[in-house]
């Protein structure tokens, strides 16, 4: 990416994130601390996240935190004038506002349903967003049955497309979304470690889904195997989610387990940020195909296999070869004299 669009990111991004700040400090005092400061904590982020990526080049992670930056600044928006025109004023504490945000929502009905399940579709097409904030709200609302599904569902479609985007319009297309850094990469796994690495990373928490769906359709990947994938695996995960958004955060103990869950999840994002190359070449070391030191070299002979291998020349032995060669020259040069 070119340096004047990294800037302008850059700019928009902290342009968002102060916007976010002074918006939460002037006109979000009608709610509780817990909200206000994980608004102040996602604008922090992303204004330290950009500025760190930005002088690091990492391109594909200064635009997910501008997309990160974006929906914070619409969530945001939301509140405030649900707040001020919606009537969640009127309640006490963060619990009933959200609770009667969450009524709302459920009196929409089907229709409510296809918004979430579109959205769903967007966040792997074009809205790298996290996990917590695409599947949870779903189960919150229909439950983590119905969420689990509805969720799964729409990632199923963005991923197809993914897919597609890669196969149909090839690696300039991945290469203006994803980056080419990070194309040439995962290509580079997939095409020569075998389909196994890509079951394990859309396993793993490390791995950035959207694009992998992308790079698989630049390889030669076979879409049966790439669909089989995807709903086998991708339900689990977004099940974990849904499911693990039922622990309480009134009991002590609830809230013992979301503030570890949450310590956990900012260490594996400093880890994975910092080690995550590494992790990759172990991963791939590990269960990628191995490639064979020696040529072999099979002949058949009466149902017996002889396998020779391809030793690398020393000085000594390529100097005494040469001067065999040289040798065989002359005596055919002398007999044919």
């Amino acid at each position: 990416m070119e340096k004047k669009k990294r800037i302008i990111i850059l700019s928009v991004n902290l342009a968002l994130s102060v916007a976010v700040i002074l918006l939460t400090v002037f006109l979000m005092d009608d709610w509780g601390v817990l909200v206000r400061t994980a608004y102040y904590c996602v604008a922090g982020g992303c204004a330290v996240v950009s500025i760190v990526t930005f002088i690091i080049d990492k391109q594909a992670i200064l635009k997910s935190a501008l997309i990160i930056a974006v929906l914070a600044s619409v969530f945001l928006t939301v509140f405030i004038l649900m707040g001020k025109f919606g009537g969640l004023n009127q309640y006490e504490t963060d619990e009933e506002k959200v609770d009667a945000l969450v009524k709302m929502i459920e009196n929409t009905g089907a229709w409510g349903m296809l918004v979430f399940f579109i959205i769903q579709i967007l966040q792997i097409v074009v809205l790298p967003l996290p996990a917590a904030v695409c599947y949870i709200p779903g189960a919150r609302i229909w439950g983590p049955l119905v969420g689990t599904l509805l969720a799964s569902a729409g990632v199923l479609v963005g991923s197809v497309i993914n897919y597609f985007i890669g196969k149909l319009w090839g690696k300039k297309a991945v290469v203006w979304i994803a980056g080419e850094e990070t194309t040439e990469k995962y290509s580079a796994y997939f095409g020569k470690k075998g389909k196994g690495i890509f079951v394990l990373m859309q396993i793993l928490p490390f791995f950035p889904d959207d694009i992998l769906c992308m790079v698989a359709g630049l390889t030669a990947m076979n879409f049966p195997f790439f669909l089989a994938t995807m709903i086998l695996v991708r339900p689990l995960v977004i099940a974990a989610y849904c499911y693990g958004s039922l622990i309480p955060v009134d009991q002590p103990w609830g809230i013992a387990v979301w503030v570890t869950i949450f310590v956990v999840c900012i260490v594996l994002a400093v880890l994975s940020f910092k080690y995550q190359e590494r992790f990759e070449n172990w991963l791939v070391n590990k269960f990628g195909r191995k490639k064979s030191k020696t040529e072999n070299v099979a002949a058949t002979d009466g149902g017996s296999i002889e396998v020779k291998t391809i030793q690398p020349q020393t000085e000594d032995t390529q100097t005494e070869t040469e001067d065999n060669i040289e040798n065989e020259i002359n005596s055919d040069k002398d007999g044919g004299g």
